[in-house]
């Protein structure tokens, strides 16, 4: 599934590409919430991005829930 691009509830339009890496970002600044990725894996899609969201509210303390719903706002 191709992002492209995404209107979003966070009052701008924000790439998926850009959501993408937001993604990314937050599971390098929360590895253990993604215990179980293979270092190499990438996130490809909504699906994936719904995956770190997920994870950083189920193994995260409060800072990550946060993000999750900031992140969460823009899908």
């Amino acid at each position: 599934m191709n992002l492209g691009e995404i209107s979003s509830s966070c009052g701008i339009a924000e790439s998926g590409e850009a959501l993408v890496a937001r993604a990314e970002a937050l599971i390098r600044e929360f590895p253990g919430c993604f215990w179980f990725r293979h270092p190499d894996a990438r996130v490809r899609d909504r699906g994936d991005i719904a995956l770190v969201i997920r994870h950083l509210r189920e193994y995260g303390d409060r800072r990550a829930w946060k993000e999750a719903q900031e992140l969460q706002k823009c899908l």
